[in-house]
């Protein structure tokens, strides 16, 4: 059989197995083993033939096939944006709480913000036969994504408040968290302000920019925001953005950053060129990280709960069929924390 005759065996969100594989390339189980396992002692011929019906059945061999015959559990996936920021170690820490419930393990991996990595951990994940991933996705509605739900994989997005075909999301406001944040320099009679934001592919980064610009756009006041995007949400970026901060604005009186990671690099920034927080400029993050009231100052962020969201994603993923046509996010409320980094300023 031709591997072109093969595309229309699949049945929509199915996933195959070697057996199809097998029965569509006109070989026998033990040949399509091998070519996944011992490819050396396959004719060549064999193998470009297996490898094209594959790769024309969009195929994602199943490598824990024989712990799941011995009788083992499964896992559930998780793809976080960066492992490093403690945002994310907390989700997995929530979301670990409810799969040991169930008895499965979190297989864990960070894209950090690649979208080239989250396809690779996707596939990785996919060939594992994980019971779901749960992914803060670095676009939404990715290739890489859209043939992991054709192949069958339940996906629940993070820290994200919008839904794409038949996928789930659990996440926070964004876009009210940012606007508290907006409300509270504002109320401090903040005028000239920088944001230092992430890429806008990252839904959470829109979302604050969202509520943010349209808080200072409503005020009905003479203010003004300059948005600076930073290439990743990590406390180097937020470093490297202060020049661009007090270039593009040497009137600036109050930094927003994205999350707390960019807020720490803002401050370390700020601090290395003598200005200090909030007595010359005030400073506020998001994402409420257990760092961010230990600092000095102590930071004035927006609070989410990324342990909340890990378990609520995770429950979800593990115990709902989700088979909804559309549906609906699950949305935490966020919280301002207002601590040390701000300061009033006069009219």
């Amino acid at each position: 059989m031709e591997p072109s005759q093969t595309t229309s065996t699949r049945e929509p969100g199915k996933r195959l197995n070697s057996r199809a594989i097998a029965a569509a390339a006109g070989v026998s189980q033990a040949t399509v083993s091998n070519v996944l396992n011992h490819p050396d002692v396959v004719a060549p011929a064999t193998y470009q033939k297996v490898m094209a019906v594959m790769e024309s059945l969009d195929f994602v061999p199943n490598r824990s096939a024989r712990d799941l015959r011995a009788g083992g559990g499964s896992a559930l996936g998780l793809i976080v944006l960066d492992i490093s920021n403690p945002f994310w170690g907390e989700l997995v820490r929530g979301a670990e709480e409810i799969a040991a419930a169930k008895g499965q393990p979190v297989i864990v991996c960070s894209s950090e913000q690649s979208a080239k990595k989250e396809e690779q951990f996707l596939r990785l994940l996919e060939s594992h036969q994980v019971s779901a991933v749960l992914i803060a996705p670095v676009a939404p509605d990715s290739p890489a994504l859209r043939g992991a739900r054709r192949r069958g994989t339940k996906l629940v997005f993070l820290d994200h408040a919008e839904t794409a075909d038949e996928v789930i999301s659990v996440g926070a406001d964004d876009v009210q968290g940012a606007r508290l944040a907006a409300e509270h320099l504002l109320a401090n009679g903040h005028r000239q302000v920088a944001f230092v934001n992430g890429p806008h592919s990252i839904s959470a980064c829109r979302d604050r920019a969202r509520g943010f610009l349209q808080a200072y756009a409503q005020s009905g006041t003479d203010a003004h925001v300059t948005e600076i995007n930073v290439p990743a949400m990590t406390g180097r970026d937020g470093l490297a953005a202060v020049e661009a901060v007090l270039e593009v604005n040497p009137s600036v009186s109050a930094v927003f950053c994205a999350n707390d990671m960019l807020a720490l690099g803002v401050l370390r920034g700020l601090s290395r060129r003598g200005v200090r927080v909030p007595e010359h400029v005030s400073l506020v993050g998001y994402d409420d990280s257990e760092f961010a009231e230990v600092l000095s100052p102590a930071l004035t962020t927006v609070r989410i709960d990324p342990f909340e969201i890990g378990r609520e994603a995770a429950r979800i993923a593990l115990e709902a069929s989700l088979t909804e046509t559309s549906p609906a996010p699950v949305i935490l409320e966020p919280r301002l924390m207002v601590r040390e980094s701000v300061a009033p300023i006069g009219p």
